[in-house]
């Protein structure tokens, strides 16, 4: 047993080294599991032969160190890689996305920089003073001239079969609301299968 976790720690190591490697400024760092984020990948992801992506971080070095720029409970923060990679592994996996045109990333990332510090909002609404992880992500990258690349759709908290998920319903009911259902919003996985992004590992 003691040998598996050796093997399996230095597994880890590797595989941290050869994504961080790998890791350009701006790529998109997507968590996935079928644990974590259930409620999240449900409602998001109906392709049976797809990740359960469930979140979505913004890649950036700073003062030469590698860092996930997220939007996460604690708010708008920048975790270190090694950190973001370890809590995305033990949970399932991560994908690292990056845009066919990069002309737009320094302005993208420069954008998404602003929102540091901004609370997080776990009602998954557009146009407050919270900010959830894709609409990080979607606020803030634009192409060379400004546009933004991800647009807004409408919003899905039902599962495969068109069904309001009850996680959702309970979540929603706690703070007085009904579920949002086709309010314009964003979330990881509309972001990973976007055209404008390739994925190149997990």
């Amino acid at each position: 047993m003691r040998h598996l976790l050796v093997i399996l720690l230095f597994a880890s190591i590797s595989l941290l080294a050869k994504a961080q490697d790998e890791v350009l400024e701006g790529d998109l760092l997507f968590a996935y599991s079928s644990t974590t984020g259930l409620a999240i990948s449900e409602a998001t992801v109906h392709d049976a032969t797809a990740p359960p992506i469930y979140h979505v971080a913004i890649a950036t070095w700073v003062d030469g160190k590698l860092y996930a720029l997220e939007a996460i409970d604690e708010g708008v923060t920048l975790t270190p890689f090694e950190k973001f990679s370890e809590r995305s592994l033990n949970q399932g996996g991560m994908l690292i996305g990056r845009l066919h045109d990069r002309s737009g990333i320094d302005q993208s990332v420069s954008n998404a920089m602003e929102h540091l510090g901004k609370p997080y909002d776990d009602l998954y609404m557009i146009d407050t003073q919270e900010i959830y992880c894709s609409e990080l992500v979607q606020l803030s990258y634009v192409n060379s001239k400004g546009q933004r690349l991800f647009p807004l759709i409408n919003m899905s908290f039902h599962d495969a079969q068109g069904h309001i998920i009850d996680y959702w319903r309970e979540h929603y009911a706690k703070h007085g609301m009904a579920v949002p259902e086709g309010a314009l919003g964003t979330n990881p996985a509309q972001i990973a299968h976007n055209p404008a992004v390739i994925i190149l590992s997990h």
